[in-house]
């Protein structure tokens, strides 16, 4: 049973258990904000720039697409050596904005699909 619960996610308690990194990515192809999803055990890649067997950073490039736009954003992100994210980005295709941002924009579109659903018609 463990097995399948490292596998499936869920913690000793049955809690689902999410240490990942969220980034909120604003395209400037289409209105949308999307959730980028970092797994900073699973993602992350080690940058070897200093002497010695040890990574001096991690870093991560995400490719994005989101559902209104197929048009690819992409996202490099840095790590420190403790896998903490140090600020540093570049990003083609988007910005990268609050969670407020994304919270509030997910709520407009809910309201949006709320309302174009009830539509009377004659």
């Amino acid at each position: 049973m463990g097995f399948f619960r490292r596998i499936f996610g869920g913690g000793d308690r049955g809690e689902p258990r999410d240490s990942a990194w969220h980034f909120y990515v604003k395209s400037k192809f289409a209105d949308e904000i999307l959730d980028v999803r970092i797994d900073a055990e699973n993602d992350l890649s080690p940058e070897f720039d200093g002497p010695g067997d040890y990574a001096s950073h991690y870093t991560v490039t995400k490719e994005i697409i989101g559902s209104k736009s197929f048009k690819t954003i992409s996202l490099h992100l840095i790590f420190d050596t403790t896998r903490s994210f140090t600020g540093d980005f570049t990003i083609e295709g988007g910005e990268l904005v609050e969670q407020d941002a994304f919270d509030s924009w997910k709520a407009q579109q809910q309201t949006t699909n709320v309302s174009d659903t009830n539509v009377d018609s004659d």
